[in-house]
């Protein structure tokens, strides 16, 4: 009897124990498997039709084209890609093979003016992060303000054996000649600038690295016959045929005047969303 009492007394204790080493085993399972899931890719990347990216300027993030996006297709597959100070890539969305028009937003965490010079550099790894998850072989690009000097700096000095081909390009209120009064005339049409800023003269200096495939879109905004979207001079927009002019298969200038014509609102400019449409699609 005694005997029989004591078996009974240790089998809550011996299934205790049980359960504790199969629950550390399934955990010891799930750890080694999330571990190899880590570090094992474990699909090609997914094709997908030729993505159109946007870049933003000074200071903006992965939801400035949130508008913009909405206005040109509201249903449009979205990735949101940032690219940290050291480096390091995230992002949130997803892409799929059946997208006719899909759109790729990359921001840089610190997309402030001094960080420029890098940002060219930022972008490729942007494009070889987005490489990994799918694949295509070219797209066009829309870069806002800074933006289009983001591209042009890649094109001139970060370009990669590999990377995809930029096959359609619109700059929008570029400042391409910086923005001060001291280099720009209030004009819209000239043969000649006031004078060459130092910005400018970098991007001179490597412009024939620039695919002669492109074809380009140059628009710029001007705010009540100003020559100006309040806050960069239309001669310095347009300084960026000094840029790409001789080098890309087609380029073009558009200037864009009436309502909503100032540096932040020509991104949602219904006269540049329909701009936007005919050009890349």
């Amino acid at each position: 009897m005694n005997t029989t009492k004591n078996i009974k007394r240790k089998i809550p204790k011996i299934l205790l124990i049980v359960g504790v080493i199969l629950m550390l085993f399934l955990l010891f399972q799930k750890s080694l498997t999330a571990f190899a899931e880590k570090f094992t890719s474990t699909s090609d990347p997914v094709a997908i039709q030729t993505p159109t990216i946007f870049v933003p300027g000074t200071n903006g993030t992965v939801n400035r084209f949130n508008g913009l996006i909405k206005a040109l297709d509201s249903k449009a597959d979205v990735l949101k890609v940032t690219v940290a100070t050291d480096g390091t890539v995230s992002s949130k969305g997803k892409l799929t093979s059946t997208a006719e028009h899909p759109i790729i937003v990359i921001a840089f965490e610190d997309s402030s003016d001094e960080t420029l010079p890098v940002q060219g550099k930022w972008y490729q790894l942007a494009l070889h992060y987005i490489q990994e998850k799918y694949s295509f072989e070219t797209y066009n690009y829309l870069g806002h303000s800074n933006g289009g000097l983001v591209i042009t700096s890649y094109l001139e000095e970060f370009q990669q054996t590999g990377d995809p081909e930029l096959a359609k390009l619109i700059t929008l209120g570029t400042p391409y000649n910086d923005t001060s009064k001291k280099y720009n005339e209030a004009v819209t049409s000239f043969t000649q600038l006031k004078e060459t800023s130092d910005l400018l003269e970098g991007y001179l200096t490597n412009l024939e690295n620039i695919p002669d495939t492109i074809e380009m879109l140059n628009i710029a905004g001007e705010v009540d016959d100003t020559a100006s979207d309040n806050t960069v001079p239309v001669q310095s927009v347009f300084s960026g045929r000094y840029i790409y002019q001789d080098q890309v298969a087609e380029y073009q200038e558009v200037l864009i005047e009436g309502e909503n014509t100032s540096h932040s609102e020509l991104v949602e400019n219904q006269k540049v969303v329909q701009l936007l449409k005919d050009f890349f699609w």
